[in-house]
């Protein structure tokens, strides 16, 4: 606090010094008294004060009155100025939580458009393996049915062949 006190002195006295009228550079000389002769059973008379040391004083008055009314002003801007940014902030604290329920809607929709088409495509596949699976079945069906008809083929032709060796007269049965 001292050095705050000395500070707060200084600048009064430069304020003072710079608002003289009269062009004074030095502040009042502090008061002193004349010298009086002391006589031996006479208390000492007061110190006289002159005009000018409580022109002073009502100068440092003043000047304090000044400063005090400059510092009362910046600190009345300084609290405008910071009633605007703390309105500012919470605008902006705001817009941030409007975004941000925003993105989790736009999240939630396209988690919900990414399954529908997960789903989709799955039940597309599912329906391609079943028409794949039916088809293979039906060709494995044909393959084994032609294959039976050539079985049945064969054998009728193993039978055909032999009811013709068995209708050769004897001669050319050996010949065959």
């Amino acid at each position: 606090m001292p050095a705050m006190d000395e500070a707060f002195w200084a600048n009064l006295d430069a304020h003072i010094v710079a608002q003289r009228p009269d062009g004074q550079d030095k502040p009042p000389a502090p008061v002193q008294a004349a010298p009086v002769p002391a006589v031996a059973g006479e208390a000492s008379p007061a110190p006289r004060r002159v005009a000018s040391d409580w022109t002073g004083v009502l100068d440092t008055l003043t000047a304090a009155k000044s400063a005090a009314q400059q510092q009362e002003a910046r600190l009345r801007e300084q609290a405008a100025e910071q009633d605007a940014l703390i309105q500012e902030l919470k605008r902006s604290q705001q817009e941030v939580r409007a975004y941000e329920q925003l993105l989790r809607e736009v999240q939630a929709q396209a988690d919900a458009k990414a399954n529908e088409l997960r789903a989709r495509a799955e039940a597309q596949i599912g329906k391609v393996q079943a028409e794949a699976a039916a088809k293979l079945q039906a060709m494995e069906a044909r393959a084994q049915a032609a294959e039976r008809r050539a079985e049945a083929a064969e054998g009728w032709l193993v039978r055909i062949e032999q009811a013709s060796r068995d209708l050769v007269p004897g001669e050319r049965r050996a010949a065959a």
